[in-house]
């Protein structure tokens, strides 16, 4: 079984990483998940979708565009409705990802950790994971 690119548990019933491949799918089958929240310019991959009906997890997207020279085009709304997926239990376990586990989800993550109440230098610790 081979995690996708970037896995980690976030915390209990909260995991992040890259966007999931075929080679990806029965790791992620193990964690039973409810939820799969995508970070993405784009629909999901049709054998992304197939796999998600097949094991009745609720796909959600956020359309994210590509970072642009550095710049995250991640908007306020959009990171405030992120954070609501992701803080919701009914939602979880819950795997959230974008197309390289780093940058758009490493920023949700950070925020998530500010929401808790965790210091800045560690909060931006998830940013850089």
């Amino acid at each position: 079984m081979i995690p996708p690119f970037r896995f980690a548990m976030v915390e209990e019933n909260l995991y992040r990483g890259g966007y999931p491949k075929p080679r990806n799918y029965r790791f992620l089958k193990r964690l039973r998940l409810k939820t799969i929240l995508s970070l993405i310019p784009e629909q999901a991959a049709h054998d992304l979708q197939q796999f998600c009906k097949e094991e009745a997890i609720h796909m959600l997207r956020l359309k994210v565009d590509r970072m642009k020279e550095d710049n995250i085009t991640l908007t306020y709304n959009k990171t405030l409705m992120a954070i609501h997926i992701i803080i919701d239990p009914t939602n979880h376990p819950i795997y959230v990802h974008c197309l390289d586990g780093a940058d758009v989800t490493g920023l949700i993550m950070a925020c998530l950790r500010r929401l808790q109440r965790w210091e800045q230098k560690y909060a931006m610790l998830e940013f850089t994971r």
